[in-house]
């Protein structure tokens, strides 16, 4: 009995504790007007594709004029690079900056972050924030396999990732992204590197086409550029609500899960307006505008805009792992030559 008494006092004394933690870090909330005074928002970030970077600034500036939001589009590692680079020098030029997980791992080598629990903290999945306040993730996409209906039968399609060594996927049928290497990495962690390694050898020797872009790819399978691909699932949902002829199977083991998490620069040169700019990506009006874009959300309080990409109805995921992240080089390096990916197509 005594023994359970001082469980419950511990358990109730940690909760207290990281309450404590999360109000400290929320009790100087962004005030609007020093936001205002600041004027704008330095955001670097990877994302693209469709009208989604827009619509975020666009809103985020109706909302609170004057400030303006100055985005800075760049790949994932030279996103990275950039950040390093311009710690080096003593530059402090950002305010907010996105990449996926794989990549934004690899900031706190380079540069603090600053930690703050925006409002919405405790309404974003566990795995999917930083329970040092650091980052949350304000959107997620999903690789799996797709097909293109006018092409292949539904009861020919791949529905799992043996079947694209079958012999009629031989010879350039499979689309794949250059930059897929965060793919490659969640698939050789979660099978194992012996046997993740092996199938990437024989995916390679089908001779798939590397094309540049998940966007571009799941463009081309529409077009019939090739019949199947490794694609973002959210696109094929997409070009399917235009009546595209193209599917994706939610069958695969495993299908690989990505976070793009959000961090502010401790150094940040305007931090009021960086504090505002995060919480209105993590509010359910924020979070609204990705999942309509067909992203996936991690806000409790946010339905995705397709049911089939949502999480609770993904059979066999491969989460986001830090141990990824900390083998990027390697992922990187096998993923260009297991699929002679010209180097700089990252």
């Amino acid at each position: 009995m005594k023994l359970s008494v001082c469980h419950i006092l511990l358990s109730a004394f940690s909760l207290t504790l990281a309450l404590t933690v999360i109000a400290r870090a929320q009790s100087n909330p962004p005030s609007a007007e020093n936001a205002k005074k600041e004027g704008e928002v330095v955001w670097y970030g990877s994302l693209t594709g469709g009208t989604i970077v827009a619509r975020i600034i666009k809103a985020f500036e109706d909302k609170y004029p004057p400030i303006k939001v100055k985005y800075l589009r760049m790949g994932g590692a030279g996103l990275i690079e950039r950040i390093r680079s311009e710690a080096r020098a003593g530059r402090f030029l950002w305010d907010a900056a996105t990449a996926e997980y794989i990549q934004f791992f690899q900031l706190p080598t380079h540069v603090n972050l600053a930690r703050y629990f925006t409002p919405e903290f405790q309404k974003f999945a566990e795995p999917h924030r930083d329970p040092n306040g650091t980052w949350i993730s304000i959107y997620g996409a999903i690789a799996t396999i797709g097909w293109n209906t006018q092409m292949v039968k539904s009861a020919d399609a791949p529905k799992d990732w043996k079947n694209l060594l079958e012999p009629k996927w031989k010879g350039r049928k499979i689309g794949l992204p250059a930059e897929a290497y965060q793919w490659y990495g969640g698939m050789v962690a979660y099978l194992g590197d012996k046997t993740g390694r092996e199938y990437m050898r024989a995916l390679a020797d089908q001779d798939p086409q590397t094309q540049q872009g998940y966007t571009n790819t799941s463009n081309l399978l529409v077009a019939g550029e090739f019949p199947v691909a490794v694609i973002r699932a959210h696109r094929i949902e997409l070009a399917r609500a235009k009546g595209a002829p193209v599917d994706w199977s939610a069958e695969a083991n495993p299908i690989v899960y990505s976070i793009h998490p959000i961090g502010i620069s401790e150094k940040a040169p305007h931090p009021s307006a960086a504090r505002l700019f995060y919480d209105f990506v993590a509010s359910v009006e924020g979070q609204g505008l990705f999942t309509e874009e067909g992203f996936t959300s991690s806000h409790a309080g946010v339905k995705s805009r397709f049911p089939r990409v949502s999480l609770d109805r993904i059979k066999h995921p491969a989460p986001p792992d830090a141990k990824v992240s900390e083998r990027i080089e390697t992922w990187l390096k096998e993923h260009q030559q297991t699929f002679h990916v010209q180097t700089g197509s990252r």
